[in-house]
């Protein structure tokens, strides 16, 4: 009786949560959901639960002050990886979005785990039942952090594609500026010649943009610098922003030399993402190893058995 009582508390509790934010989120969140891609967000339909139980609160008054302050430095880190990944002009409207993902499917996993567990303790199975009702509780409270670290890999996928494709348009650039071309002008030219979509010509264009708009081109450049958070962006754009400023005709063999560094270090972010694809690949091999050996040594153990 105490396992039935136990598992159809923790069921009524998220069971009624799911529905009063269901219910009281219908329609009031629709202005924002049409900004998001149901790609990228699969739980889209349930965002609007999230964002009215992030609404309501209530749990932070009864919360100890270290706990507050955990989650707070914590906020600001998923913050600072949602700027790098949607830009300034974005990062409001994603971070209030994500805040509703997270928990969103903290509160879809909690409920129906919970039912699952009501259902297998009146069905006799308690142990079971028991076992989806505590991860019921868990998912509430770890699935959103689970989410938030989905953005780290994000955010080193970017880096790391950035790091892919800066060589190359330092490459060209030294070579428009060995040409005669001043960097403003060979930067727009690359652009120009460019017009795939990747994170890197994304960014520059918007520091085009902005320099059109009348932001001087160093602040610009640093700016861009910043938004890609690369090493080696960061020193690239040190050189030109000196140029810019000293007016310095040395600037193509620092370029030529950043050329090489970059080169460098793109072979080194090739080696490593092959490193992480060898550790990847163990996994299943593991798996199959073990489903091979189960398949040798079934037999003889049946057969160890069928002799006693």
């Amino acid at each position: 009786m105490a396992t039935i009582a136990v598992s159809s508390a923790v069921c009524a509790v998220f069971v009624i949560m799911f529905l009063y934010c269901y219910f009281k989120s219908r329609g009031n969140y629709d202005e924002y959901m049409e900004y998001v891609d149901k790609e990228e967000y699969g739980l889209k339909d349930f965002i609007p639960l999230g964002l009215c139980l992030s609404e309501t609160g209530g749990a932070n008054r009864w919360m100890p002050m270290q706990l507050k302050m955990a989650l707070s430095q914590h906020d600001n880190q998923v913050y600072q990886r949602l700027l790098e990944l949607r830009g300034p002009r974005d990062v409001e409207f994603y971070s209030y979005i994500h805040k509703g993902y997270r928990l969103a499917a903290g509160i879809l996993c909690s409920a129906g785990a919970s039912l699952m567990g009501m259902i297998m303790v009146v069905q006799g199975d308690a142990s079971t039942g028991l076992m989806f009702t505590g991860a019921a509780a868990a998912a509430f409270l770890g699935l959103p952090f689970l989410v938030d670290e989905s953005l780290k890999e994000e955010v080193t996928k970017r880096r790391r594609s950035i790091q892919m494709e800066f060589p190359e348009f330092v490459s060209k650039l030294t070579l428009l500026v060995g040409a005669g071309m001043t960097i403003s002008r060979a930067w727009e030219k690359i652009i120009n010649e460019n017009r795939r979509e990747h994170v890197l010509y994304d960014e520059m264009r918007y520091a085009l943009m902005e320099i059109r708009a009348g932001k001087p081109e160093a602040v610009a450049y640093e700016e861009f610098a910043r938004r890609c958070r690369v090493k080696e962006v960061t020193k690239f754009v040190s050189v030109v922003v000196m140029n810019l400023r000293r007016g310095g005709s040395e600037v193509l063999p620092v370029l030529r030399e950043q050329g090489s560094e970059c080169w460098e270090m793109r072979k080194s972010a090739a080696k490593q993402m092959g490193e992480e694809a060898g550790t990847k690949i163990m996994i299943p091999l593991m798996i199959m190893f073990l489903g091979i050996v189960l398949i040798v040594s079934t037999p003889a153990v049946l057969s160890m058995t069928s002799g006693m």
